[in-house]
């Protein structure tokens, strides 16, 4: 029983991979295309910014390809399947977590371009890219999932919108909570990062259990 429901939990994230195929290729290619920047760019202040940019454009079309998988009735078919919900749900979070991954792995490409180019770099301000990206794609998609997943969606990239402006706001309170330790509000401290990190984390194990929540109270 335990592997068939293994096998049906690869079989769900697959889908979800699926019906983000033509998204996901539009993310790798954007994402590359960024990642030769330093090439021609000789900006150090901008690099940790692309390398953000990098890891959100992976989380940025979920809510477009959910959309799609609304249309095609899939979320119906889903029902029908001999998986309780909460697995359903889970192969999600599984999904999405791959997808911020793939963004830390494209990302990847920035550092090598920087240091193939023999620019000077600074480690810190590298490392905060990777920290804000990481803490603004988890928190952006732990709260834009129960959203679009409650109210249907139609209207996913308002939602993500919404989303990502609430976790920019949360991780600038978080900045403002720290300051006392940090000498200031300082969004690029290292402490302020590490902090966001941790909260999203624990953000997105709320968001899980709130999305089970609604999906078992949900009528498709």
């Amino acid at each position: 029983a335990v592997c068939k429901g293994e096998r049906l939990m690869i079989g769900l994230i697959r889908n979800n991979f699926y019906s983000m195929e033509s998204n996901l290729m539009i993310s790798l290619i954007l994402a590359a295309a960024l990642g030769f920047s330093p090439l021609i760019i000789s900006d150090g202040a901008i690099y940790p910014v692309i390398i953000a940019v990098q890891i959100f454009l992976f989380v940025a079309n979920t809510g477009t390809a959910l959309h799609a998988d609304e249309l095609a009735k899939w979320n119906e078919f889903e029902l029908t399947l001999p998986v309780r919900r909460s697995t359903v749900i889970g192969a999600k979070y599984v999904t999405f977590a791959a997808l911020i991954l793939c963004g830390l792995a494209i990302s990847l490409c920035t550092v090598v371009c920087i240091r193939a180019s023999g620019q000077t770099w600074d480690l810190s301000s590298i490392l905060w890219g990777y920290r804000y990206g990481s803490a603004l794609s988890v928190l952006s998609i732990s709260l834009m999932y129960p959203i679009i997943l409650r109210t249907g969606t139609e209207k996913n990239e308002l939602a993500l919108l919404i989303s990502a402006f609430a976790a920019i706001c949360f991780m600038c309170l978080i900045a403002a909570v720290l300051s006392p330790a940090t000498g200031g509000m300082n969004l690029r401290h290292p402490l302020v990062g590490m902090v966001s990190i941790f909260a999203a984390v624990g953000m997105f194990l709320v968001s899980f259990a709130v999305s089970v929540n609604i999906h078992k109270n949900k009528e498709f």
